[in-house]
């Protein structure tokens, strides 16, 4: 029996996974033989003819019996890309999403254009596995971040990608729950604050994908409630996290628009701006701390 190649493999198993209802499915057979091969994605591509030996077709054949269980392929591989840059990432994290680039975007060109301070102190809330403050820290070279989580395996992630994409120098993880009473030691108030936080409704968890439901943590999608509980305490904090004339930046979920910008106004956000993700979808809240 003639041995597998890369092209075969692909073939065949990407034709599975739509059989499967697998999304993605030609990409996740990709990244998985890739990855059980020990190559970038786009190596394959030079090596369609390539004979699959026996033990990454045993790696691989594992790989594609997790996926088959919707199991995300970037916590399989252990990888994914955010802003052309490489970030690890493991079930103790939320995926990235290119919609949170909207975020990290909207901050750069802010600060390019010298709308908000080059030196900026820069405070990341919930920063997961740091894509956010990381992006930022090696896009904005004259800035400090700051990074927060409740997450202990979240900022041991962070750190590792801090180290990884050589920006750990000037980036600071702190373990802090922003829904406590205190804000001791964060060092506020900053420049500019992020956020990605858990927005989803928990009534709205069983209507998510397999992929996000099953895998992902569920307390950095939801909050339990009705998923605006970290706008709430944010809004409240802003005096105390922003200085005059500081600016907010937060992803927000599908409708919650109006919702979040009543919420930030009437605690002193002005200058309000949102911006629609690629989908044409009301994304990114950005607004500025505005004093007497």
């Amino acid at each position: 029996m003639p041995a597998e190649t890369v092209l075969s493999l692909i073939t065949k198993s990407a034709a599975f996974f739509e059989e499967k209802g697998i999304d993605e499915a030609k990409r996740s057979a990709e990244y998985l033989l890739a990855h059980a091969m020990g190559q970038k994605r786009l190596q394959l591509y030079l090596r369609f003819d390539q004979p699959v030996a026996d033990d990454e077709l045993a790696r691989f054949r594992e790989l594609v019996r997790r996926r088959l269980k919707h199991e995300p392929v970037q916590y399989l591989v252990g990888t994914t890309e955010f802003y052309g840059m490489e970030f690890a990432v493991s079930p103790a994290v939320l995926i990235p999403r290119p919609e949170t680039e909207h975020l990290v975007e909207a901050i750069i060109d802010r600060v390019r254009d010298e709308r908000l301070p080059r030196t900026a102190r820069i405070l990341d809330i919930g920063t997961g596995s740091g894509i956010i403050a990381i992006t930022l820290a090696a896009q904005l070279p004259e800035v400090q971040v700051t990074g927060i989580d409740i997450s202990s395996a979240g900022l041991d992630l962070a750190r590792e990608n801090a180290a990884r994409n050589k920006v750990d120098g000037r980036l600071s993880l702190l373990s802090h729950d922003i829904l406590l009473p205190q804000l001791d030691g964060v060092g506020a108030p900053f420049d500019i604050v992020v956020s990605n936080p858990p927005y989803i409704a928990q009534s709205e968890i069983e209507t998510l994908q397999p992929e996000v439901r099953a895998y992902e943590p569920v307390a950095a999608l939801t909050d339990g409630g009705d998923g605006l509980a970290f706008y709430r305490r944010m809004a409240a904090l802003l005096p105390r996290l922003l200085v005059p004339g500081g600016m907010l930046g937060v992803e927000i979920g599908f409708g919650q628009a109006s919702e979040v910008t009543a919420i930030f106004a009437g605690a002193g956000l002005g200058d309000i701006e949102i911006i629609k993700d690629y989908s044409g979808i009301e994304r990114v809240v950005l607004g500025r701390l505005i004093t007497a």
